[in-house]
C-alpha cells in the first residue's frame, strides 16, 4: 500500500503546537499527565525526529550543557547520527525525566504506544487527532519559515536529499495564504 501524502489540514500550525505543549506543561504541573508523555510529545514537536528515532534515544544522547541531542537514524541497513537542539522550554522537563529513567534507553515503548500518546493529547488539547509524523512536518515548516534555510532544515530533520525537503516549501506558501492575500490587498 503506498504511503499517504500528508495534507496541510493534517499538519498542525505552529500556534497549535504551542497550545499543545503549553497545555501539556500546565496539565503536568497540575498532576494530570505523566512527565513521560509531555517529554514524548514535546520532543517530537520541537525536534522533528521520527517516532523510530525517539524510541532509539539513550540517556547518553542528551547533552544538557549544550542543549544538543544526538539522534540515531536508521536507514535500510545503515545507522547515521545527526544533531538537533533541545528546546530551552522543555529542557528542565526532559532532564528531570531522563535522570529518573532506569537503564540506558529513554523510552521503552512501542511505536503504537507513542502514536496513542500523541493521539490522546492532540485530541484532548486541540480537539483533533494528529499523527506523530505530522508534528515532524510542523517542525520542518516552522524551521523553513523562520530561517529560510532549506539546507539547515534538511540537516535538522535528517533527509538525505534536498528534493524531499522542498515539499515543505509548498506548505509554507499555502500556510501563509491569508498573510499573502492581506499583503496584496488593494484599498
Amino acid at each position: 500500500m503506498p504511503k499517504q501524502r500528508l495534507e496541510l489540514r493534517d499538519v498542525p500550525s505552529w500556534k497549535e503546537v504551542e497550545l499543545l505543549i503549553g497545555s501539556m506543561m500546565k496539565a503536568y504541573k497540575q498532576g494530570e499527565i505523566p512527565l513521560r508523555d509531555l517529554c514524548i510529545v514535546g520532543l517530537l514537536a520541537t525536534t522533528g525526529m521520527r517516532t523510530s528515532e525517539l524510541l532509539l534515544l539513550k540517556k547518553s544522547d542528551f547533552d544538557f550543557g549544550t542543549n544538543i541531542i544526538m539522534i540515531t537514524q536508521l536507514k535500510k541497513k545503515d545507522e547515521f547520527a545527526r544533531q538537533t537542539i533541545l528546546s530551552q522550554d522543555l529542557k528542565a522537563y526532559v532532564r528531570d525525566y531522563v535522570k529518573d529513567v532506569q537503564g540506558e534507553m529513554v523510552f521503552d515503548l512501542s511505536r503504537r504506544q507513542v502514536l496513542n500518546i500523541t493521539h490522546r493529547y492532540t485530541q484532548r488539547f486541540l480537539g483533533r487527532r494528529i499523527r506523530s509524523h505530522a508534528l515532524r512536518h510542523a517542525y520542518a515548516i516552522r524551521i523553513l519559515e523562520k530561517t529560510r534555510d532549506i539546507e539547515l532544515c534538511r540537516r535538522l530533520i535528517g533527509h538525505s536529499r534536498l528534493e524531499t525537503v522542498k515539499i515543505y516549501l509548498d506548505f509554507t506558501i499555502g500556510d501563509r495564504m491569508k498573510e499573502i492575500s492581506d499583503a496584496i490587498k488593494i484599498g
